[in-house]
């Protein structure tokens, strides 16, 4: 309980300083708040769908996502593998609403 409440708490602040961060000239800021996302989502799993929806959204997180995995501890393979978009692919809309 408690390594899950310090794992959610330091991935809050890497998001938050990865957000100052961005306005910086250096690209540091969308690798922390990459890292910071992951974080969150391998301390609640509640969180993992929206992981996935913003790596089949946005493409270039889903790179940095991809980059992060291959230099990230084994802890966080299933984190990464959970919210691959190749892996899930996306559920069929529903016409039924048009109509």
């Amino acid at each position: 309980m408690l390594a899950r409440a310090a794992t959610t708490l330091t991935g809050a602040i890497l998001v938050i300083y990865g957000v100052i961060a961005a306005i910086s000239p250096l690209p540091l800021g969308v690798v922390l708040i990459v890292l910071g996302l992951i974080m969150i989502a391998a301390a609640n799993p509640a969180a993992r769908p929206l992981i996935l929806a913003m790596r089949r959204r946005w493409r270039w997180f889903d790179k940095m996502v991809r980059l992060a995995a291959h230099r990230s501890p084994p802890r966080f393979h299933e984190t990464f593998e959970d919210t691959d978009p190749a892996k899930h692919p996306e559920p069929p809309e529903d016409n039924a609403r048009e109509g």
